[in-house]
């Protein structure tokens, strides 16, 4: 999954852009700036309750175009006392093209807005890179994007599926799923929580050790310097099974917005596997606060998603531009489309302990 992602010669995310209409899929940001902008009136408020520090890092995972980072910069110029603490826009990319389109974006609002240049940008292929301080960081439809394992558990312990050739004439794919006779590493250390020992025989899961490893990072730098984060992606609460794909479609992935087989034309189609929200958690080990996940629907509606659409309608009268806006915001939050299965998890320091905007809900 890693390899025909991000394989230097051919992986998919190393190719260009692939999202908006053109590309293969649509991300919320591409929908409608209200998105972003409500994101970066979030970081605002996390800044402001921890005291405004007067240095910020700003960070985010997974850049895509550059769309959400430029809508959130855009709706903090408009708060210049955090907008001038601002030392660093972090983005974590190891894509060079999109690296590129990024770097065209950025540098053009930033040309374009006389309200500071004091912040620098800086590119990273790795979160271990990212600079010591106070950081807000955001990953937007990151995770999900990270390597998974897979295991089912047999009468000898868990087992995990690798993939395969398929040598069989009528093959479609050339490729297949096997499960191995023996543990592996990975069988043996990653299944080892507490919380894989309610399965039963033939049972799978799937388990993303790359995002324990990245979460455990971001908390340990809130947790040392002080910040917040905000994950932001489809998936559960909870482990899951089958979920390698898009949109709920078993073992298959999104190709010009179509669904195709996970297996099919390896490096030309976008893999993705659903979050497990209670393992993102469990990955901090207490060295922070969690909240959530909350639906994206509620937690736009509370960050006042509907006041700044009657605020967007109100500086036009185009009919057509009415349409876009609404039909942008009916996407965003209807439980039919983005709203709930898109889901919202927050994280800040352990001494700090104020519910998030947006996580109101979550009071006892």
């Amino acid at each position: 999954m890693k390899h025909v992602s991000t394989n230097p010669n051919s992986g998919y995310y190393m190719k260009g852009d692939v999202f908006g209409a053109k590309g293969d899929f649509i991300t919320s940001p591409e929908i409608s700036q209200m998105f972003g902008e409500l994101i970066g009136i979030w970081l605002i408020s996390q800044w402001e309750s921890q005291g405004k520090p007067q240095k910020t890092q700003l960070i985010e995972l997974g850049p895509g175009r550059g769309t959400l980072m430029e809508d959130m910069l855009r709706v903090m110029s408009n708060f210049p006392d955090f907008y001038n603490t601002l030392n660093g826009i972090h983005l974590l990319e190891i894509s060079p093209e999109l690296s590129k389109l990024q770097f065209k974006r950025l540098n053009e609002f930033r040309e374009n807005n006389t309200e500071s240049t004091n912040y620098k940008f800086y590119w990273h292929n790795t979160i271990n890179d990212i600079l010591d301080g106070w950081s807000l960081i955001v990953a937007h439809e990151f995770f999900d994007a990270l390597p998974i394992h897979r295991f089912k558990l047999t009468d000898k312990g868990w087992r995990e599926y690798m993939v395969d050739i398929d040598t069989s004439i009528d093959s479609p794919y050339h490729f297949c799923l096997i499960l191995s006779p023996d543990p592996t590493k990975e069988s043996l250390t990653l299944t080892s929580s507490p919380q894989y020992t309610k399965f039963n025989i033939g049972d799978c899961i799937e388990i993303s050790s790359d995002s324990w490893n990245i979460t455990q990072k971001i908390s340990n730098q809130i947790s040392k310097f002080g910040g917040a984060a905000l994950i932001i992606d489809y998936g559960q609460d909870y482990v899951q099974d089958n979920t390698l794909r898009v949109c709920m479609i078993f073992n298959q992935a999104i190709r010009d917005h179509k669904f195709v087989h996970s297996l099919s034309l390896p490096g030309h189609s976008d893999l993705s596997a659903d979050i497990n929200f209670s393992y993102l958690k469990e990955s901090t080990q207490g060295k922070v606060n969690t909240f959530g996940p909350v639906t994206q629907s509620k937690f736009l509606h509370s960050m006042g998603i509907t006041t700044r659409l009657s605020m967007l309608l109100n500086q036009t009268t185009s009919i057509e531009q009415h349409k876009i806006l609404f039909n942008s915001y009916k996407r965003l939050v209807d439980p039919l489309t983005m709203g709930r299965i898109y889901k919202v998890l927050a994280i800040n320091p352990k001494n700090f302990d104020q519910i998030p905007y947006g996580f109101e809900s979550l009071k006892k």
